[in-house]
């Protein structure tokens, strides 16, 4: 093993050996390589060189890697492209090409209807043209009837917060509404006026709509809806509806949850006990039903062999996901035999979770030795949060690249490097359990100093601090019908909502194998109580 990794920090260590071309011309295309060509455009190279490397890449989707690439090349065309897309003017463009990759609606709303009607005549797009003659409507719905879904709702997505407040907060009527649900973006029209209190009339609207032709997530925001509207009835409608349309079993699960909390019928705990998913909402339902949770397992086999490839190298890692891709159903147990080294521990219990069909459940803890010094609450919130980022894998790496185990962003390590004792090299070094935690501990101590809730950490460590504390300052998490639950499921950043609710879970159950049980019920009510989970709020 100490060979491969000798050989991944000859190639990868940047801050003594340089990477080179011909470096990346021997990698096969994937992320890991996309990493490396991301770090190879950093140097100091010239334009043509990282013409070279930009021609490799796997992803050219990644805005990361285009943004740095812009900055080393001289390609015209990518220039021309990205000084279109910036220009704000929109009337001074002489060129069409130039003038369909600046147009956006919200530039658009900073017109008057004669520049409006002077730029359309110049756009090729109908899609761009259409928008603009919209703009130049009375904001009324009789107006709005003649135009396509798809026009109505870029209007309303995509003009911008203060645009919709003042013009597009109105009442909408049934059949209006329903003939939307023919465009891909209702889900966001949905989403962004039930999450906000801005738009009153657009959300009493809502309650009228029906759900057959919306997908789980959009169902479950009308039903949310029709609760904080005190409608109780037609809440549980669409949650049920939403639970019939749902696709992954914490949807499924989430339904259940909240038609229980409307109903208080203990039938929907019962379903709840049904699932094979530990989430948030199963917990719940096992506490209070008393009934103990056994899907999962937290030791397996191992041995002291030598494993032919390093979890630390993330090429070696890319190798075994297509792997374990690439085995059919019935052979995945068989294919878990081969990954039984001490070190592969975390693939061994990943090929296991995909062979069970997630009915069974992995809660390993592979890395105490770097987690000494921590008592058991802190060791369960970090294995909580490892679990959740990497599935305990050294070298996995994001698609906005953050690193390893922790999945330590590169600019909150460069931070943390500036302060922490013996700082790494190379981003590469990441890779190393060692220095993950040890970068993951520093980061999560200073927050601990404002945070005291597992939840919150969790929200923090994914949106960031800054984004929690307006989070929290937004009449959020008070006592009230429905809380804390309204104020974790109305949070509009997806990402950090769902990734809470996964570490949340996660803690829970690290704290049960480590034989220091915690209340889940407890847990959600100490949420509505400043004292015991932050110091942002005015009670805190």
């Amino acid at each position: 093993m100490i060979r491969y990794l000798l050989l991944f920090l000859l190639i990868f260590t940047s801050g003594f050996a340089k990477i080179k071309l011909e470096d990346i011309d021997a990698k096969p295309p994937c992320h890991a390589k996309d990493f490396m060509i991301w770090q190879y455009l950093k140097q100091n190279i010239t334009p043509e060189q990282a013409d070279e490397a930009y021609k490799q890449v796997n992803n050219n989707k990644s805005s990361k890697l285009f943004y740095a690439y812009v900055k080393k090349t001289k390609n015209k065309k990518i220039k021309y492209e990205l000084s279109c897309r910036n220009r704000s003017n929109l009337l001074a463009i002489k060129q069409s090409e130039c003038l369909e990759l600046a147009f956006s609606p919200l530039k658009a709303t900073r017109l008057s209807k004669k520049q409006r009607k002077k730029l359309a005549k110049k756009l090729k797009s109908k899609p761009n043209i259409d928008l603009l003659s919209i703009l130049n409507e009375k904001h009324s719905i009789d107006a709005y009837r003649d135009y396509d879904a798809n026009t109505i709702l870029r209007l309303f997505n995509s003009t911008g917060y203060k645009y919709r407040k003042k013009y597009l907060n109105m009442y909408l009527d049934k059949e209006f509404l329903n003939s939307l649900t023919s465009s891909y973006r209702i889900s966001k029209f949905i989403k962004r006026t039930v999450h906000n209190h801005a738009f009153k009339k657009l959300q009493r609207s809502l309650l009228k709509m029906d759900g057959e032709n919306l997908n789980s997530r959009d169902n479950f925001y009308l039903a949310l809806n029709h609760l904080r509207h005190n409608n109780k009835k037609n809440a549980v409608k669409f949650f049920k509806l939403s639970r019939s349309k749902a696709k992954y079993k914490i949807n499924v699960d989430k339904n259940d949850f909240w038609t229980y909390q409307v109903t208080n019928d203990k039938k929907y705990l019962n379903k709840l006990l049904e699932s094979m998913d530990i989430n948030m909402y199963t917990l719940f339902a096992r506490e209070k039903m008393n009934v103990e949770v056994n899907n999962y397992f937290c030791d397996l086999v191992t041995n002291t062999k030598e494993p032919e490839k390093s979890l630390s190298d993330p090429f070696h890692w890319s190798e075994i996901q297509k792997e374990i891709k690439a085995t059919k159903k019935d052979e995945l147990f068989q294919l878990a035999q081969n990954y039984k080294q001490k070190e592969m521990l975390p693939v061994q219990a990943y090929i296991l979770q995909k062979a069970y069909e997630h009915n069974k459940h992995a809660y390993i803890m592979p890395y105490d030795k770097y987690l000494e010094g921590l008592n058991k609450d802190n060791k369960a919130l970090f294995y909580a949060l490892m679990r959740q980022e990497s599935l305990m894998i050294p070298s996995a790496l994001s698609r906005s690249y953050a690193l390893g185990l922790m999945q330590m962003m590169p600019f909150v390590t460069d931070d943390l490097s500036k302060r922490i004792k013996k700082p790494i090299n190379s981003y590469d070094d990441m890779f190393l359990p060692e220095n993950n935690i040890r970068y993951s501990r520093a980061h999560i101590k200073w927050m601990r100093k404002s945070l005291y809730h597992p939840l919150f950490i969790a929200y923090a460590y994914n949106g960031g601090m800054g984004f929690l504390k307006k989070y929290l300052r937004g009449s959020k998490f008070k006592k009230g019908k429905y809380e804390p639950f309204l104020s974790m499921e109305m949070m509009t950043n997806s990402e950090s909502r769902e990734y809470g609710k996964k570490v949340l879970a996660n803690y829970v159950m690290y704290k049960k194998v480590l034989g220091e049980e915690v209340s889940i019920v407890n847990l959600f009510d100490t949420l509505t109580q400043p004292k015991k989970t932050d110091r942002f709020r005015a009670k805190g």
